[in-house]
């Protein structure tokens, strides 16, 4: 007689600390309901546990147990060593409902009553269903030790602690000689004290039921018995039997296989070029064992045929070729990668669907706790239903129905079925190898550890090398070329959006674009055009001019900026600073922000179109008369200069500067700088006939100074000259108001013929001093 205890959580949650959870109990016994609980703790649990000592404790999901792996390692240390724990809806990893298990064993229930599911389960775990539980290796610590501390004492504290110690010593002896017995291998570590010892360890090489020992507390000493923890908990099926299965082949160069359970469920499905029907073969028995076999051609072929003898299954075809409209309408509830899939698949479902009626129909005919799966395996094999049920006597795995038309068998196929069975007992042989070789895992662990050990002594070696440190190098150096290309693609994504900003700005009506300055510095100004760009026709808001310098003035005109803007303040530093002549002579406009009142948003703004042109043409303005004084200035300097140098020749070679400077009677009147600026002098229109200005005579002296008196002669003419064309100026507008017009032309082009004339002058002045100083 075996029981089974199966438990459903009824109220409360595993991971609550406030509020602790109580379950339904189904106690069965012999597939028979023996008791139920509507409502019980963990710690009741456990003592009808250990009262009754079922053979199993059944449960649909450790979720309800243990909210992680450590609860459900302290769960199950707490239960009977001899109980283990099984759950029934699946491996862990591939999960199925309590409904579709129940399903399988023909039993139905409430899923909103945990008393029915703490039945349902306790049924299936007593038919054999379910996966067991495995958290614990084969390994057991037994720990004896006092139970409380000696602390402080009188007179009688070392007669007490030797009576402690004393003991540990005895009941370890005890627990040595009961291991003894049972056979048990063994190593002990211990911890002397003063009068004996305080700790003995006993590490048994056996699982924890089979100890011969349990965790207890007597008087100053308690045991304890610990099984060793697995790495990883594992979930075992209690049933191993494969399952049966309907399987579709399309037969080709490349196979198309699907395989389906008696329920209907998808389990396989492939498209496989040039497969041996060998592994095929193996594909199909390694997802569980045929029973149909089934293709969507009218006459089966050869090699389907094959794969359905091998396994002894019932073949199944369609009266007719399946069409593909047919195919498709039969699979479209799945996802198929080709067409040897949707083949092999539609012609899997239509077998399954000629037996569902005939499966529904039988369904209620099966009784509880029978397996559903191995009666419709019997049903296609072509047996009743009497004969399936039959006590003691299952259904041969193997065993292929009696063909009306007998089948000739060849030697492939005998062999075929005997390295079947060579499978099976390999299978079992395996079995057993895996249960030795966790018995091996501790070994193999601290090796891995020496190796692991090993491995990075060796790979320190490595660093060290020269060849792993340039290619560290080279990592680094690459390191840094991507961390500078980032920073740079995001200095280029900043640039986009204030040039989008800026083109935004540039494209509104009535307004200019500006780009801000922060400071008037080569470094700034390469910083702008790097982010934004300083391009012609560009202008330039800058709002603090300290530390100015030529090379930021040379920058500005190379770029050709169409002009530049100063606030109010910085303006006024600028003309103290003599900036804005600096700003004249490279020609480049330098305006006060004080009428324009620009709109400034970080690195770029606006300002008034139309006030801005008023501001320019001002500046250009006065750039024309200042460009006049420059000219008129240079002039009379030249002139000076000439002069202070000519006294300085004519006192080295010894002449008078007093007759020197003389007039003679027909000396110029001497020019002033006033007279040329202000436009007294005026040039005809055809202008007098300029004398020469070099005399050539050997007597140097002479020479030079008939160029000076040459020079005041011929601006003496073109003085005079200019005043008899103002007089006749005058008479032609007194006679004729209606040419006044003609004459401001001519006015103009009389200005641009002085300057043409004094040009001249200077140039051939020029000339002539260089013939003098080569001499």
């Amino acid at each position: 007689m075996s029981t089974v205890f199966g438990i459903d959580i009824r109220k409360g949650n595993i991971k609550s600390t406030t509020v602790h959870p109580r379950f339904s109990l189904t106690e069965v016994e012999d597939g028979r309901i023996v008791s139920e609980e509507k409502s019980i703790s963990i710690p009741r649990l456990f003592r009808l546990m250990r009262q009754k000592k079922p053979a199993v404790l059944a449960v649909d999901s450790v979720q309800e147990i243990a909210g992680n792996d450590a609860g459900l390692w302290r769960f199950m240390a707490s239960m009977p060593a001899e109980t283990p724990l099984v759950q029934v809806t699946g491996d862990g990893v591939t999960m199925e409902s309590l409904p579709v298990i129940a399903a399988r064993y023909n039993l139905k229930f409430d899923k909103t009553n945990p008393a029915e599911e703490a039945r349902v389960s306790a049924l299936i775990a007593s038919y054999g269903g379910g996966y067991e539980v495995l958290a614990f290796e084969g390994v057991t610590t037994v720990i004896v030790s006092r139970a409380r501390s000696p602390g402080h004492g009188g007179w009688s504290q070392n007669r007490y602690v030797r009576k402690i110690h004393g003991g540990v010593r005895t009941k370890a002896r005890e627990i040595e000689v009961k291991l003894k017995e049972a056979g048990l291998s063994y190593t002990t570590s211990a911890k002397e004290a003063f009068g004996g010892v305080s700790r003995i360890l006993f590490e048994v090489k056996a699982e924890r039921a089979k100890v011969p020992v349990a965790s207890a507390r007597c008087g100053d000493i308690q045991i304890r018995v610990i099984p060793k923890r697995r790495d990883k908990i594992l979930y075992v099926p209690r049933d191993e039997k494969n399952p049966y299965v309907i399987v579709g082949v399309d037969p080709g160069t490349t196979v198309g296989v699907a395989v389906l359970g008696l329920d209907g469920t998808l389990l396989h499905l492939e498209s496989v070029r040039a497969q041996s029907p060998a592994e095929l073969i193996s594909v199909i028995s390694g997802i569980g064992i045929p029973v149909l076999v089934a293709t969507d051609k009218a006459e089966m072929p050869a090699g389907v045929e094959k794969i359905r003898r091998v396994f002894g299954a019932v073949g199944w075809n369609p009266k007719k070729d399946v069409q593909i409209k047919e195919k498709y309408a039969a699979a479209k509830e799945y996802t198929f990668a080709d067409d040897h899939q949707r083949d092999s698949l539609s012609a899997a479902l239509m077998a399954y669907k000629s037996y569902l009626p005939k499966f529904e129909n039988i369904r209620r005919r099966i009784p509880r706790g029978a397996d559903v799966n191995a009666v419709f395996a019997g049903i296609i094999r072509g047996k009743t239903i009497d004969e399936i049920l039959v006590p003691d006597e299952k259904i041969p795995e193997t065993a292929e129905p009696v063909p009306q038309n007998p089948q000739i068998f060849d030697e492939k196929d005998l062999d075929i079925l005997r390295l079947e069975g060579e499978v099976l007992k390999l299978r079992k042989l395996s079995t057993d190898l895996s249960k030795e070789l966790e018995a091996k895992d501790t070994a193999l662990r601290s090796l891995q550890k020496r190796v692991s050990q090993d491995r990075n002594e060796q790979l320190a070696a490595v660093l060290l090398s020269e060849e792993v440190t340039s290619r560290d190098r080279e990592l680094e150096q690459t390191k840094k070329a991507l961390r500078k290309e980032e920073r740079r693609c995001k200095n280029l994504r900043l640039r986009l959006e204030r040039m989008k900003r800026y083109i935004a700005l540039t494209a509104g009506d009535g307004a200019l674009a500006l780009k801000v300055l922060q400071q008037f510095s080569r470094d700034e100004i390469r910083s702008m055009d790097d982010e934004m760009g300083i391009t012609e026709d560009d202008i330039l808001y800058i709002l603090k001019i300290d530390g100015w310098g030529k090379t930021a003035l040379r920058d500005l005109a190379e770029a050709h900026v169409r002009a530049v803007i100063f606030p109010k303040h910085t303006y006024a530093k600028a003309c103290s600073q003599h900036l804005t002549d600096a700003f004249r002579e490279i020609n480049l406009p330098a305006l006060s922000g004080a009428e324009l009142s620009p709109h400034v948003r970080g690195k770029i703004g606006i300002v008034d179109e139309e006030a801005f042109y008023r501001a320019e043409s001002a500046w250009k303005n006065t750039q024309d008369a200042y460009l006049k004084d420059k000219q008129t200035n240079a002039l009379s300097g030249m002139v000076s200069e000439y002069q202070v140098q000519r006294k300085h020749d004519v006192m080295t070679m010894g002449i008078d500067p007093a007759t020197w400077s003389s007039e003679p009677e027909n000396a110029a009147v001497p020019l002033k700088k006033t007279d040329i600026s202000s436009g007294k002098i005026k040039i005809p229109k055809t202008p007098a006939k300029v004398p020469a200005l070099v005399t050539e005579n050997k007597d140097t002296g002479k020479t030079t100074l008939q160029i000076e008196n040459n020079i005041l002669k011929a601006i003496q003419s073109e003085n005079t000259g200019s005043k008899q064309e103002q007089s006749e100026e005058r008479g032609t507008a007194t006679r004729n108001r209606e040419t006044a017009d003609k004459q401001s032309g001519c006015e103009k082009k009389d200005k641009e013929l002085k300057t043409d004339i004094i040009t001249t002058v200077l140039d051939t002045y020029r000339k002539e001093r260089q013939k003098e100083l080569m001499q």
